[in-house]
């Protein structure tokens, strides 16, 4: 059997301190694996004092309802021991990831960052602080999701923290106004996630210390050193934003969390600007290079990212300089290191100037070096054309004479001298008779083809305004039409284009015209999912996928699916003349979102009898719309359940009044006994409730609990409502409701029914 604390049953310790231990446990009533944390009331100075605050603490917090908070279930005291049930979270903290020293890249630490800050600023909301964050409070799950721990119960671990010797974890994080004994407020909270992000980018407290008082001078009067230089990799910009948050004096830091990280996002975008201080005023003292050289612009590019180290490209050396000595190559990391971790470059780095550091523009045409002596075969084998700089040339080769233009031009001259008069006369004339010819064949072709098409060129010179402008686009295609029943078979689109009549080449007067382009129609096959979805072509609907458009003008259209519980994808398509085409829509399915609340707060909620994880208020997006049957249940109150009807695409609310449950701890026997308790020979105050049953000896059970007698028995209840359980080994249990009166006499008798 294993071990119960109260009413919970443990299943595990998860973590054990000097004052409290935290339970892996299941909550009988609610059937719900959570985290109990129990506090020995025996350990503490003022007892009455910390069960007042924690108590006031627990009920602010009941609105709480972020998704970046773990829900506290209750809090409740059970004779020394302080009991604290909440959301039982699966991840890991971030003083695991510390303790492992696994590091934190600013992609982590932006995104834990954000999470926590939209927590603090929902319980700001509320007017709710937390007064105990550090790292073991902060956790994130496998997915992802960070969830902070401790709202409701955050005074219990800065009241057990005081007066102790050696300092609590937690100390660590107080912010100044917390040690000063004032009443601290939401920025109280971000000094203590400044501490917190100290930690994550320099693996080093901000507030060290072996005793109290130091941690608290710390604290109070130090300033932590600037986290770039512990860490060499930190960006300035990202340490002066962690000093920002352990300002002080609480004006001085962020005043919510959604500033903290507005500025944490301009720190990550300018991650580089840092790192290339450093190279570019290097670069502005460095000697400037021969304008031969090429320019160093490769080296400047790679070294954008900051903080990393990059191969300097081999330069080519000046001419006459062939001994000159190659620069040493840097090997290049294993990894791409985070712009935002690293602030600078190392001081055994060679800084490359950037494009913006080059006092020169390279030469416009490359530089020809010669070698001295001819590089070989043998040599060009082992040296690898990848280690030859740009622009050198192996072989030395012979440079071509120049030829004079003014020797060719009088040398022509001088031939074209020579040719013979008679011969320019004969090239002339049969020039002459070579055009007359031309000119005389196409007046002929011109006449015959006037005398054939002479009745066309009547009917078809109307229609000569279009054809004369090849360029204009085509006339609008009219609403297509269906014109097969099958949404599989082909959807033929007429088109008045394809259908006109065709022009005559020529016009009257025997003048040649340009040709219109011929309007070839386009097919379109249309296909969705999921299938049957209604296709509208250009406004008017046609089919249901998969189908397929002929007869389609071209140039842009636009397909439109829609079906009932999907939301509708639309989708604009361009044919060619001629093209034969296809378009696949994905439809995305509509949900409902039903929001529900209770009054109080923090029940369970159960749709159709699964347990949905969550509890009132919230919102749930239900994937499937219909009647679902909801339940809320929470200890102490009487079970509420309503039936919702949940359309597509909209937002349903439900509220309900959860119905207290009557105290069972004063169940008493009717009979002289109670009367002689009371001092007096009535059931004054009180109702009765007498239970039979046939056959005798069923159990009862009232809100749960066991009563010590049988069936039949009678016994008092103090006025409310009740829930009263009859059970027998082989009959079916019966479940009654009752609601009792003062002085009332309320009579169950049942027969029990065999299973």
């Amino acid at each position: 059997m294993s071990e119960k604390i109260g009413h919970f049953e443990i299943a595990s310790e998860i973590a054990k301190s000097a004052f409290a231990t935290i339970y892996k446990a299941l909550d009988p009533d609610s059937q719900q694996t959570v985290a109990l944390k129990v506090v020995r009331l025996d350990s503490l100075q003022d007892r009455d004092a910390m069960l007042k605050t924690v108590f006031e603490e627990a009920e602010k917090a009941k609105p709480l309802s972020s998704h970046n908070i773990a829900g506290l279930s209750g809090v409740g005291d059970e004779g020394e021991l302080l009991l604290a049930a909440a959301e039982y979270v699966q991840g890991n903290s971030v003083a695991t990831t510390l303790a492992r020293h696994e590091g934190f890249s600013i992609w982590d630490l932006q995104d834990i960052a954000r999470q926590v800050c939209q927590a603090l600023d929902h319980a700001q909301g509320h007017k709710i602080v937390h007064q105990s964050l550090e790292p073991q409070k902060i956790m994130v799950q496998w997915d992802g999701l960070v969830k902070v721990l401790g709202f409701g119960i955050s005074t219990m671990n800065a009241t057990a923290s005081a007066g102790t010797e050696t300092p609590a974890e937690v100390l660590h994080y107080f912010s100044p106004e917390q040690l000063r004994g004032e009443t601290p407020d939401h920025r109280s909270t971000i000094f203590s996630l400044g501490a917190v992000l100290y930690e994550m980018a320099t693996e080093q407290k901000a507030f060290a210390g072996n005793t109290v008082e130091e941690v608290r001078a710390a604290i109070l009067e130090a300033t932590p050193p600037l986290p770039h230089r512990l860490k060499g990799k930190v960006n300035p910009a990202l340490s002066s934003l962690i000093m920002k948050t352990l300002a002080k004096s609480p004006e001085e830091r962020f005043q919510s969390g959604q500033e903290l990280i507005r500025e944490l996002e301009q720190c990550k975008s300018a991650g580089g600007l840092a790192a290339k201080a450093a190279p570019a005023a290097a670069a502005v003292k460095a000697p400037q290079a021969p304008r031969r050289e090429m320019p160093k612009t490769n080296a400047a590019a790679a070294g954008a990212v900051a903080g990393s180290s990059v191969a300097t490209p081999v330069t080519p050396a000046p001419p006459r300089i062939a001994a000159s000595a190659a620069p040493a190559i840097e090997e290049k990391p294993a990894f791409s290191v985070d712009p935002m971790m690293a602030g600078g470059t190392a001081p055994t780095e060679k800084p490359a100037s950037s494009f913006s550091d080059i006092s020169e523009m390279p030469p416009l045409k490359e530089v020809r070096i010669l070698s001295p002596t001819p590089v070989t075969e043998k040599v060009a084998e082992d040296v690898g054309p990848d280690s030859v700089p740009a622009g050198v040339f192996h072989a030395a080769e012979p440079e071509k004479p120049k030829v004079q233009v003014r020797v060719v031009a009088r040398k022509a001259v001088r031939e074209i001298r020579k040719t013979p008069p008679k011969l320019y006369m004969y090239a002339i004339g049969g020039t002459v008779v070579l055009i007359g010819i031309f000119i005389g064949g196409f007046s002929l072709y011109n006449y015959f083809e006037d005398h054939d098409s002479g009745s066309e060129t009547a009917n078809v010179q109307p229609a000569a305004p279009a054809a004369t402008k090849p360029q204009a686009p085509p006339a609008p295609a009219p609403a297509p039409q269906l014109a097969a029943a099958d949404s599989r078979q082909p959807t033929q689109i007429e088109d008045s284009q394809s259908a006109a009549p065709a022009a005559s080449p020529h016009g009257h007067k025997g003048k040649p015209r340009l040709n219109a382009p011929a309007v070839v129609p386009g097919q379109l096959t249309v296909n969705s999912t999921p299938e049957g979805a209604s296709i509208a072509f250009d406004g008017s609907e046609l089919c249901q996928t998969p189908c397929t458009l002929t007869g389609i003008a071209p140039g842009q259209h636009s397909v439109t699916a829609s079906k009932a519980g999907f939301a509708t994808a639309s989708r604009a398509v361009t044919l060619d003349s001629g093209g034969n085409s296809s378009v696949a829509l994905q439809l995305s399915q509509l949900t409902a979102i039903l929001s529900i609340s209770s009054n109080p707060a923090g029940a369970v909620i159960l749709i159709d009898g699964k347990d949905s994880g969550k509890l009132t208020p919230s919102q749930i997006v239900m994937d499937k719309p219909g009647t679902h049957t909801l339940t809320l249940r929470r200890a102490g109150y009487l079970d509420a359940q309503s039936n919702v009807n949940l359309s597509a695409g909209q937002t349903s609310t439900l509220n309900l009044d959860l119905t207290h449950l009557g105290n069972t701890d004063e169940i008493r026997a009717a009979g002289g006994k109670f009367k002689k308790m009371l001092g007096r020979g009535d059931a004054a105050g009180v109702g009765t409730v007498s239970v039979k049953t046939q056959p005798k000896g069923a159990q009862i059970m009232v809100n749960s609990r066991v009563l010590d007698k049988t069936a039949p028995f009678d016994f008092y209840l103090n006025p409310g409502t009740y829930v009263i359980d009859i059970t027998m080994s082989g009959y079916k249990p019966l479940h009654r409701v009752v609601s009792l009166q003062e002085g009332e006499k309320l009579a169950i008798e049942e027969t029990l029914s065999p299973e």
